[in-house]
């Protein structure tokens, strides 16, 4: 078992507590994950969560919480044997489909990935006869019983990560499928309203219920780890399809009520998402942003929020905007930064393009480049 009480888990907690009020003048942040396959100084790190090497598939991990908790406690000794600002937590997750689901989604489980939803709502009237759903409908359940498992199997070791709740504006997308919602914000922005509503409050309860069965909870699904208390994340891929005034309109005022309900918000956005920025300035308390460098122009990010929020860049899904390599990837957000103070640099091509020409990894020149400054 990990010995989540030793003096190095312990110093990047403390590490992480400056990083979030952005006081980390030294050096960025960092985190050593899955680099890929060639990797020099040290083994690749399998990920619990998307990797489709061994005998069980991702749908069998996810759905036996015995099998998934395995997973997750051999990825983190492989995390533990790189340097890097890591603290170990549990992640009871089954991708984007839990809010979704609780709503009367079906869900689609699929061998060798994340299971999807199938929209449940084709005309925006039919969003009137929906209920709130309870704690326990869907996929809400099993993160619960996922959490108690976790927490319960372990002894109370790890903490307990928030699960993947998406966001109001992507849960809404799941739930009316994304052509359906993205025509009725224009044609029945009321009824659009109610369903995000109902979606915000469901959100704020079951998070509070989660974090009652965790005991020991960190309110992010995304690295790095937060004090609980300091906000939660939430997931804004919709931010890429609609325009700075709807967001404005049908995105923030949810955003807010989740941020004043928890003390912050954290917002993972893919795509290119700059054109939002006016958008993301109305957020109460915006604790951070985590994003792809490939995707969104991070120079740009890296000058406007700056040293104000934590910047958690990754390499990111763009094929038209390729590093070569990691040590690339991480000479040009050092190269791109105003300040060390918030920025996180992902070192991980987990949620990332990468090909054939991708070269080996070598630790040492990544350590080099962010401690020995």
């Amino acid at each position: 078992m990990v010995n989540v009480t030793s003096d190095r888990i312990a110093a990047s907690r403390e590490f992480l507590k400056r990083l979030w009020r952005c006081k980390n003048e030294e050096r960025p942040g960092f985190l050593i994950g899955y680099t890929g396959p060639r990797l020099r100084g040290g083994k690749p790190v399998v990920s619990a969560l998307f990797s489709v090497e061994g005998t069980d598939t991702v749908r069998t991990r996810l759905q036996d919480p015995k099998k998934f908790l395995c997973a997750q406690l051999e990825e983190i000794q492989g995390q533990l044997a790189f340097r890097g600002d890591f603290v170990p937590a549990l992640t009871p997750t089954v991708g984007v489909i839990t809010i979704p689901s609780a709503f009367g989604c079906e869900v689609v489980w699929q061998e060798r990935d994340f299971p999807t939803v199938r929209p449940l709502i084709e005309n925006p009237d039919e969003i009137a006869d929906l209920e709130m759903p309870g704690l326990r409908d869907g996929e809400l359940g099993r993160i619960l019983d996922y959490t108690r498992y976790f927490r319960q199997e372990t002894n109370g070791q790890f903490p307990i990560r928030l699960t993947d709740i998406q966001g109001p504006l992507d849960n809404a997308s799941l739930i009316m499928g994304h052509n359906n919602f993205l025509l009725a914000i224009n044609t029945h922005p009321e009824i659009v309203h109610c369903l995000l509503q109902m979606i915000t409050e469901l959100t704020i309860t079951f998070v509070r219920e989660q974090r009652k069965a965790a005991v020991v909870f960190v309110p992010s699904l995304m690295q790095p780890w937060i004090p609980d208390g300091w906000g939660i994340s939430i997931s804004n891929d919709d931010s890429v399809m609609i325009s700075s005034r709807h967001m404005e309109a049908f995105g923030v005022p949810y955003f807010n009520q989740l941020s004043d309900a928890f003390g912050g918000l954290y917002v993972h956005s893919c795509g290119n998402w700059l054109h939002q920025i006016p958008a993301l300035e109305k957020i109460h308390n915006l604790r951070g942003l985590e994003f792809g460098a490939s995707e969104v122009p991070f120079s740009k990010v890296l000058e406007h929020f700056g040293g104000r929020v934590v910047l958690a860049c990754r390499v990111g899904f763009n094929k038209n905007y390729k590093f070569n390599g990691m040590t690339d990837y991480v000479k040009q957000i050092l190269g791109a930064r105003t300040t060390n103070r918030g920025l996180f640099i992902h070192v991980d091509i987990t949620n990332g393009i990468i090909d054939d020409s991708w070269p080996v990894t070598d630790l040492e020149e990544i350590y080099s480049l962010i401690l020995e400054e």
